[in-house]
């Protein structure tokens, strides 16, 4: 969004007050806006970082409760299994029914607490990336929308654009905020200080690092393994106390292959979604970079023509025009940080968290 100024101004005191005092710091992702906000608000908003809000998010969910109940039972059903079979001996196991009775039911235990556990934490890592969307967007839209209201304030003179911006964008920010706050179960209005977050000294992995740990830690991944694991544990008591050419034997490899098909197709479909993210994080890191650069160099502009214009050497209209240039480029760059913000995220949330 374009952002419109008030009528140029034309006092040197006040151009001079917002040089010296107004001047945004750089940094890297979600920076100054925040933290200005933060420190200007009333102190009866309380602060939020996005671990707190994620805590929020996760803690009041009826439906993530549940699962992970189900996966907490899961778990102590495994062991409760597990101690039922520890008294049957290895040695002791002669017959295919024994084998059965001892090796698929542990099978079969551990892999029901990893599939509880893994239906816990798909949804529990989608509910962390809506979050950090959330709580991105509602960042930058206060970012955007103090900008406008602190460079652009009506003390300064009267213009249509300049307020219809102001409320477009303070609507936008409720929007944002309304959303955050109803994945956390809070009132839609309920407003914070938000903590900034900086992934400036966020290091990008050789991508085939991240598909390595996801295959290993990534829930539906995690799943897939639990079904081949239990299918492979079933041929191997088959083969060593019967035979696979039984029709037990031939459905249990039928079985495993299938679930092995299955498992590939889900670390292909991984590694595509690792890839494409990446790809994200390094075009956004890209653009973020540039869109500090641009800022830089608009707010230098700004400041010469401002000492221009001090020495009459440029007019109010001229002057006008580069800060209008250099809030353009700030919004910029609250755009490009919010989404490299989200591409991080995202990219996190393909691996597995």
């Amino acid at each position: 969004m374009k952002f419109h100024l008030l009528k140029p101004l034309t006092s040197t005191t006040l151009i001079a007050a917002l040089l010296t005092s107004a001047t945004p710091v750089l940094a890297a992702p979600a920076d100054t806006g925040a933290a200005e906000t933060a420190a200007a608000a009333p102190s009866e908003i309380s602060d939020l970082t996005l671990e707190q809000a994620i805590d929020k998010a996760i803690s009041s969910s009826m439906d993530l409760n549940l699962l992970k109940l189900d996966s907490e039972s899961a778990y102590y059903t495994t062991l409760q299994a597990l101690m039922g079979t520890r008294n049957t001996k290895v040695e002791s196991v002669r017959t295919l029914s024994s084998a059965k009775s001892k090796f698929e039911t542990e099978a079969d235990a551990i892999r029901d607490y990893k599939v509880a556990e893994s239906n816990w934490r798909i949804k529990e890592n989608d509910a962390r990336l809506n979050v950090h969307k959330a709580y991105y967007e509602v960042l930058a839209a206060k970012e955007k929308a103090d900008l406008q209201k602190k460079y652009a304030d009506a003390k300064y003179g009267d213009n249509s654009d300049a307020q219809k911006t102001l409320r477009e964008l303070e609507e936008t920010y409720r929007e944002a905020l309304a959303k955050l706050n109803q994945l956390m179960n809070e009132k839609s209005d309920q407003a914070w200080n938000l903590a900034a977050v900086d992934y400036s000294t966020f290091q990008l992995l050789p991508i085939e690092e991240y598909k390595k740990i996801a295959h290993q830690k990534r829930p539906d991944l995690v799943k897939a393994s639990a079904e081949v694991a239990f299918y492979q544990a079933k041929v191997n008591y088959i083969r060593e106390y019967a035979a696979l050419s039984t029709y037990p034997g031939r459905i249990a490899q039928i079985e495993l292959k299938k679930y092995e098909l299955l498992l590939q197709s889900a670390q292909r479909k991984a590694d595509a979604e690792i890839t494409a993210n990446y790809e994200k994080v390094v075009q956004a890191k890209q653009a973020l970079e540039e869109s500090i650069a641009s800022q830089k160099a608009a707010e230098e502009r700004y400041r010469q023509t401002y000492m221009d214009y001090l020495n009459k050497t440029a007019s109010a209209s001229e002057l006008a025009n580069r800060k209008e240039k250099w809030l353009d480029s700030i919004a910029e760059r609250i755009d490009t940080t919010h989404q490299y913000n989200v591409a991080v995220a995202t990219l996190q949330h393909s691996i597995g968290f």
